[in-house]
């Protein structure tokens, strides 16, 4: 099966190689399709993300690459849109919206770069209660979908990445489970996100199994990204996502085409 990835970064954020570079290795993959999402500006935030500066610079490159490269493999310029971002409209075939921060007593929090960060977050933020994080996390996941209707959304679980978060316990997946719901009000596709596993934080992508079948259940689509900062991560783990995606009762996954999601077979 070939796959397509609309989720990857390159150097105008926080990836390792340029537009170009993760192009050319996308058609040495044989792949259907790819995106670029980097990270937006982030005021609170500066070291990973591109300047407002930037922005047309980004769409530019890729918009030419776009049409060195039509027929041969489809590029998309997407973006990927922090809460804690502006939500101005600079004519990005897509959007793919992500919350990487907390923010507690006036402090932001990346609750996904570090698991010293993500500790403190909850120490000093949240007086040591992680479910108190846990809510503010996802409440800011539900306003994010409602006040941006994205055109995906981004690792949906992602404050499990450190293993801090008891995701396995009934009132985390109750929350968890709540949140997705109303985030699907807002949003009718999903990601599976495979990053965490080529970075070596963990051996299964976001969303976890009980919030994918419960994805299945409401009957959002799915696509399966990559979320890859190095070009060689393009395709990373996709044949693990496309087995949970069969485990959790989905028989076709989702992939971008020209502005509307067509669904995929995979049975």
């Amino acid at each position: 099966m070939r796959f397509s990835n609309l989720h990857a970064h390159s150097v105008f954020s926080d990836g390792v190689n340029t537009l170009r570079e993760n192009v050319e290795c996308a058609i040495s993959k044989e792949m259907l399709s790819l995106g670029f999402s980097d990270h937006s500006y982030t005021a609170c935030d500066e070291s990973y993300c591109m300047m407002p500066r930037d922005y047309d610079r980004y769409l530019t490159e890729i918009f030419a690459l776009k049409s060195e490269f039509c027929d041969t493999l489809p590029i998309y310029a997407g973006i990927e849109q922090d809460y804690y971002s502006d939500r101005a409209d600079y004519g990005f075939d897509y959007i793919i919206a992500s919350v990487h921060y907390v923010k507690a007593k006036g402090k932001y929090y990346a609750v996904d770069h570090m698991a010293t960060i993500q500790r403190e977050c909850i120490s000093d933020g949240f007086g040591g209660n992680v479910m108190d994080m846990v809510r503010s996390y996802y409440a800011s996941v539900v306003e994010h979908a409602y006040l941006t209707r994205p055109s995906v959304i981004g690792h949906f679980d992602v404050i499990t990445k450190f293993g801090i978060v008891p995701e396995h316990s009934d009132e985390y997946l109750r929350v968890a489970t709540e949140a997705l719901r109303e985030t699907a009000r807002y949003c009718s596709v999903f990601e599976i996100n495979t990053g965490a596993i080529s970075r070596g934080y963990g051996t299964e992508p976001y969303p976890a199994m009980p919030l994918l079948s419960e994805l299945r259940a409401l009957d959002v689509k799915i696509v399966i990204n990559s979320d890859s900062h190095a070009k060689e991560n393009l395709d990373s783990s996709f044949d693990l996502a496309l087995k949970c995606a069969v485990n959790a009762g989905y028989d076709s996954i989702h992939v971008f085409d020209n502005g509307v999601f067509k669904p995929v077979s995979i049975k």
